[in-house]
């Protein structure tokens, strides 16, 4: 469960009263809770209750206890959201049992559209500042790509940065999430490695293509470096 641990407890409160659909008091709240692994005392059930009450979540009814109110309900329907999102997301990063080289080939045909239309809209929007960032960024991977060093999380931190300057947030949210799991890049890294290709030449040669603020350049390169890599993995043994 990807939320946090406040939210998991409410979730679990929420839920409770949703299915009940009637006022419920803090002990049949607390027999609930350690039904779902949660062993409080119920003074701490009741104290958790009056909080959510507070914060518009719970409704009082005379001495029948609390029932969830319409904010309540609203923060369920948000919390079930954030579940749905956080195992969906732990799902697809554990591969499914594929094979590293099909979860990598699936990962960078899932990449190339999102990062082709970031590069064209990091070439169109980039500022002037962003884009002396973007070099920072280049001409620090070349030098540690030089010197023998890993540099996969400059990888990820080029894509990430090009995604936040392309000034679309919901591209950049995709590419996070498509980036998530620092040992997929790890492992792109080891096998461009291997294969003698960990220079850094296509990074900046989509580099130029923004600060030149030339969309097309700028897609056409970043098809290449997708394409080079989905080449180089295709050809790993």
């Amino acid at each position: 469960m990807n939320i946090p641990r406040e939210d998991e407890l409410i979730y679990e409160v929420l839920s409770y009263m949703k299915e009940e659909g009637k006022a419920v008091g803090a002990g049949s709240v607390q027999r609930r809770l350690e039904t779902r692994g949660y062993f409080m005392a119920e003074a701490s059930v009741g104290r958790l209750l009056r909080e959510m009450e507070y914060r518009g979540l719970l409704e009082k009814e005379s001495n029948l206890g609390r029932s969830i109110s319409p904010q309540g309900e609203e923060k369920l329907r948000d919390l079930d959201v954030a579940r749905w999102q956080g195992n969906w997301a732990q799902e697809f990063f554990s591969g499914n049992g594929s094979s590293d080289k099909e979860h990598l080939t699936e990962l960078l045909i899932a990449r190339r559209p999102v990062e082709i239309e970031v590069a064209r809209l990091a070439a169109k929007n980039a500022t002037n500042e962003e884009i002396g960032e973007l070099r920072r960024i280049v001409d620090k991977h070349e030098q540690m790509a030089k010197a023998g060093k890993a540099v996969s999380h400059l990888d990820t931190e080029f894509h990430q940065y090009l995604a936040k300057i392309s000034h679309n947030s919901i591209l950049e949210a995709i590419v996070e999430l498509l980036r998530k799991k620092e040992e997929d890049a790890t492992k792109l890294e080891g096998i461009r490695r291997h294969a003698g290709n960990i220079s850094n030449d296509e990074h900046r040669k989509i580099f130029e293509a923004v600060e030149q603020h030339d969309v097309e350049l700028a897609v056409l390169a970043m098809k290449r470096h997708i394409s080079n890599l989905m080449h180089t993995l295709k050809e790993k043994k």
